[in-house]
């Protein structure tokens, strides 16, 4: 469905982690590239849409973010221990936010329709059915991401046609939009594949062939790698990011909302304790309250106030080329 040569998708990173040329490299390859339009504007997606059409013509995805704007919680508490790390950066104290929402997502599909992306998918939530129908009418494919079988059955039902199942192992944000517990990759793919009539990409903890040979042994049609093509010498991840995974254990990539309010899986670091006994606002909001004290840490060279996001399978995931790590993804295949 996704006119690959290798059933393997990069998975897309939100923060310019693989840039636009990158990703095209990427597809030229034989993979799916994907540009992560989590955070980018209109003008900014639409310039990385525009480089990787410039270098490829093989499909490539972009990845949107279809979450809801819950109410702001009080953030008085959370906002306090923000200050006091915010002193310890040197940077300006900030006491009230303007927590302006992003435009809306019919805005990205509409861009996505009119320069012709093949694929689009999404993350945090589900599109509506309106969108959906837009996208099919366009002739896109359709990806959605899920974290349990009941998340699957919902975009099932909406008529998305490949659904991304993510298992608790995966770094950076968990993809699924309910509250349902995580579950692992091993348990997550064969349920889906059992309970829906469409191609399951695997997502979660996979970097080497074992991994891709085991999701597709459980049912799955693709698998995704993010963690994998993040730590690349490609890859615009700060070299402190690539470092902390390169030198942490498979015990240090923890579950924290400390950065953007949503359940994310990275390296343990202070800024995941200095937080873990608050209640934190949901995303968008406490993303938006951190951004100036992530900025800074990166600039500083200060790593733990940095969100490092790992998956789980981290001793086999140590720095490399982009080329390397496709052909130990594809190496099955060939």
């Amino acid at each position: 469905m996704l006119n690959i040569k290798y059933p393997v998708i990069q998975a897309p990173m939100a923060g310019g982690i693989i840039p636009p040329d990158v990703a095209a490299a990427i597809s030229n390859a034989g993979c799916l590239g994907s540009i992560a339009a989590g955070g980018l504007s209109i003008t900014e997606l639409e310039s990385q849409i525009g480089t990787v059409h410039a270098l490829t013509r093989s499909p490539f995805q972009v990845n949107l973010f279809a979450n809801d704007y819950p109410e702001p919680y009080a953030i008085a508490a959370i906002n306090k221990e923000l200050n006091t790390i915010r002193q310890r950066l040197g940077i300006p104290v900030i006491e009230s936010y303007s927590f302006t929402t992003a435009e809306p997502l019919e805005s990205y599909v509409d861009l996505c329709i009119q320069y012709k992306v093949p694929v689009v998918s999404f993350t945090f939530g589900c599109p509506t059915p309106s969108l959906v129908d837009k996208l099919h009418d366009a002739g896109v494919t359709i990806m959605g991401t899920i974290s349990t079988v009941g998340e699957a059955l919902r975009m099932r039902n909406l008529g998305i046609d490949i659904v991304i199942a993510q298992g608790y192992e995966a770094g950076g944000h968990k993809g699924g939009f309910t509250d349902s517990p995580s579950i692992g990759l091993m348990a997550l793919v064969p349920q889906v594949v059992d309970a829906i009539d469409l191609p399951v990409v695997a997502a979660g903890g996979i970097s080497d062939r074992r991994g891709v040979q085991a999701a597709i042994l459980l049912g799955a049609d693709y698998i995704q790698a993010g963690t994998r093509f993040l730590n690349t010498f490609e890859s615009t991840a700060h070299p402190l990011h690539k470092a902390a995974i390169s030198r942490a254990y498979e015990t240090d990539a923890l579950y924290t909302s400390a950065f953007s309010g949503k359940t994310a899986r990275g390296i343990r670091n202070q800024m995941m304790d200095k937080l873990s006994h608050l209640e934190i606002p949901p995303y968008p909001y406490m993303n938006i309250m951190t951004k100036d004290i992530r900025a800074a840490a990166k600039n500083q060279q200060q790593v733990d106030f940095m969100s490092n996001w790992s998956g789980q399978n981290i001793r086999s995931s140590e720095t490399q080329s982009i080329s390397c790590v496709i052909a130990e993804l594809t190496a099955s295949f060939r």
